[in-house]
């Protein structure tokens, strides 16, 4: 059996209660979403996010919210985002015309530099920052830095906060104060419906404007499955404290392995080693993890961290690596 360690996913299905009404929400795949079910699903975003429901966008998950933010926001601006990021971002700014400024971040802390950038800004700018950041796993920019930036006019700035469960950290408050500031989040990572590609943007009033207009008729198992998690936070916070408990387990057992492990505000962790071949070591394990290597200048891994037996599973995979290797 395959071990996924590679693509930052819950590793075992969500509550039988989302599966049941998923299930159920099946027999009316004939007819469109009702609005009445997109209105509740809006109304239990507003009340977990503390926002008012017109602040509040729905799209079919957080990568095409990137996607369509980018488009809509980059004509005629520099775009500006951290080296390394979610690939998606940097993706989709190169297949923009828009000049484009990479900003690398440098270990330990991988800092996004808030206060060089904002001093360099002379033009309309597009600015993205992923935060947590994938894969550094780090919380790169501090609300200081993201006023100091918001507060330029020429900016235009997104938040994407896919990890905000893991990390409880979040510019939410900012939003009704700048106008200018765009927050994503996905229901992908902690709420278990990866599959079910449903996300939401919250929106500062001049984010409002050039998305008025642009309603998607998501899916109606996507609407059901969004809504039920909301109703049943429960099980995503339950989740959160386990994936939490083994990462902590799983990075002190890392290190007692002689790797190089940076603390992470997410599900997954980055993790230094001086083996250039471990990622095929471990594929013969059926264990797969994401090589990120390209991004630093030696061998990087990222991890996700899994349920209790398939981290095992993978640790000793590792002991018997490091066996044969000696």
């Amino acid at each position: 059996m395959k071990i996924r360690l590679d693509k930052n996913e819950m590793p075992n299905a969500p509550s039988e209660i989302i599966i049941d009404a998923v299930k159920a929400s099946i027999n009316h795949i004939h007819r469109y979403t009702p609005q009445e079910k997109v209105n509740e699903l809006l109304g239990l975003l507003s009340n977990y996010t503390n926002i008012p429901e017109d602040y509040l966008y729905l799209n079919f998950g957080s990568d095409i919210l990137i996607k369509e933010f980018i488009l809509l926001f980059s004509k005629n601006r520099e775009i500006i985002f951290p080296d390394p990021c979610f690939f998606l971002i940097e993706n989709t700014a190169l297949k923009t015309k828009s000049e484009i400024l990479k900003v690398k971040l440098k270990p330990p802390n991988f800092s996004f530099p808030s206060l060089i950038i904002e001093e360099r800004i002379k033009k309309p700018t597009l600015i993205i920052v992923d935060n947590p950041n994938n894969p550094t796993g780090k919380l790169i920019i501090e609300e200081k830095g993201v006023k100091t930036l918001l507060e330029n006019d020429q900016v235009i700035m997104l938040i994407d906060e896919a990890y905000f469960e893991f990390s409880g950290h979040s510019f939410l408050e900012l939003i009704k104060n700048y106008p200018n500031l765009g927050i994503c989040r996905t229901f992908s990572k902690t709420f278990g419906l990866a599959a079910s590609g449903i996300g939401y943007l919250i929106m500062g009033r001049k984010i409002q404007e050039k998305f008025e207009g642009l309603d998607i008729m998501l899916p109606y198992p996507s609407v059901i499955a969004a809504i039920e998690a909301l109703k049943h936070r429960y099980y995503m916070e339950e989740y959160v404290k386990m994936i939490k408990n083994e990462k902590e387990r799983v990075s002190d057992e890392l290190k007692k392995l002689g790797f190089t492990v940076y603390s992470s505000a997410t599900n997954f962790l980055l993790v230094k080693t001086d083996r250039p071949d471990l990622v095929t070591e471990l594929l013969k394990h059926n264990i797969f993890v994401k090589d990120v290597s390209n991004y630093f200048p030696r061998n990087h891994i990222r991890i996700t961290i899994s349920s209790k037996s398939e981290n095992s599973q993978f640790l000793d995979a590792l002991k018997q690596i490091k066996v044969n290797y000696n």
